[in-house]
């Protein structure tokens, strides 16, 4: 008797989020999402650049049933856009990481700074220094802890990645901008998987890139296009327990999903409903709810990713996926199964 992988799918479950500007239960213009030991969800509203907009700049913390729990950081004042911002503040965030004691870090490319919170989403330090040194950065994007709880910084402008203790002290870097293995051209995402490899969402090469945990090239994925494997600048990337490889394919509105040699498996282009927040603010307006049963084609047109730009998985095997541009998260779950085959 033979026993067969069946091929791996994904059911829909549920859709988290709806706009919200200032604060409360939603998102504007989310980017980034880690999740901490209790699979509760950290993501990262990055907001507008208007500056009418300036307070929906927050990171919101929340279960996976669509229950808040926190939210922290505050706007820049416009006045006190550099590098003398208030702590605990941001202009462009871009990323979030977690370490092994439950402090988040935010990356913001503006004020080219770390901010550090704890558990209670109370500042409680910053490092970072503009330029091209070591140790210094230039529109930092993705960030990742490993087991030793160094992090990994994408260190976008400079097309590299840096890698620091947690206290911000500079450890080692790899890559330079180019187009050949190991070189970048403003990458954007990167995730740690369970070996301590290292994945690089090299954004404007359109490609994924894997290297071990010293920055040893190990193979690549992708190129630009809309075919299946190809991308139109990819953003995030995640692994799942199973070496299962998702990237958020930002321009082309899906997410990809590739065996652990890049191969790819299968695409997701969304099946969105509305989510419980979103319900929450429809019902209070009942000429909305009237608008929306009108409306000819709304769910189908609705359901669709529109700018998935953030991936992060558990080992349930849930898949999330961020939305900036719908303000929202999807919520996936990875189905697989095994059947038995006649003899040979």
């Amino acid at each position: 008797m033979v026993t067969e992988i069946a091929p791996i799918t994904f059911e829909y479950s549920h859709t988290i989020g709806r706009q919200e500007n200032r604060s409360g239960s939603g998102f504007f213009y989310p980017v980034a999402i880690t999740r901490d030991e209790e699979n509760r969800l950290y993501v990262v509203s990055r907001g507008s650049e208007t500056p009418a907009f300036f307070p929906c700049k927050r990171v919101t913390v929340f279960t996976v049933d669509e229950e808040l729990v926190r939210e922290f950081g505050t706007k820049v004042p416009p006045e006190d856009a550099d590098a003398s911002a208030p702590d605990g503040s941001f202009m462009w965030p871009t990323s979030i990481a977690l370490d092994k004691a439950g402090n988040a870090y935010v990356a913001d490319e503006w004020l080219n700074r770390i901010s550090v919170f704890d558990k209670d989403g109370e500042c409680v330090g910053k490092w970072g220094t503009l330029g091209d040194g070591d140790g210094e950065f230039n529109r930092p994007s993705g960030m990742a802890f490993d087991a030793e709880d160094n992090l990994y910084l994408v260190d976008s402008a400079n097309h590299r990645i840096q890698i620091f203790t947690k206290e911000g002290k500079f450890i080692s870097k790899f890559g330079r901008n180019g187009s050949g293995d190991g070189e970048f051209n403003y990458p954007w995402g990167i995730e740690i998987d369970r070996n301590g490899d290292v994945y690089v969402a090299d954004w404007r090469n359109d490609r994924i890139q894997k290297f071990d945990r010293d920055g040893r090239f190990l193979m690549k994925f992708g190129a630009s296009g809309e075919g299946d494997g190809e991308f139109n600048r990819p953003t995030g990337v995640a692994v799942d327990k199973d070496g299962i490889i998702y990237v958020t394919d930002f321009k082309n509105d899906r997410l990809q999903v590739f065996d652990a040699d890049g191969g790819f498996i299968t695409k997701l282009t969304g099946d969105a409903t509305l989510s419980k927040w979103g319900r929450e603010r429809v019902e209070l307006d009942p000429s909305m709810v009237r608008g929306r049963e009108k409306a000819q084609g709304l769910k189908e047109r609705e359901k669709l990713f529109h700018g998935p730009i953030a991936v992060e998985v558990d080992d349930e095997g849930r898949v999330f996926v961020v939305e900036c541009s719908r303000q929202r998260l999807q919520v996936y779950r990875k189905q697989t199964a095994t059947f038995a085959g006649g003899p040979l």
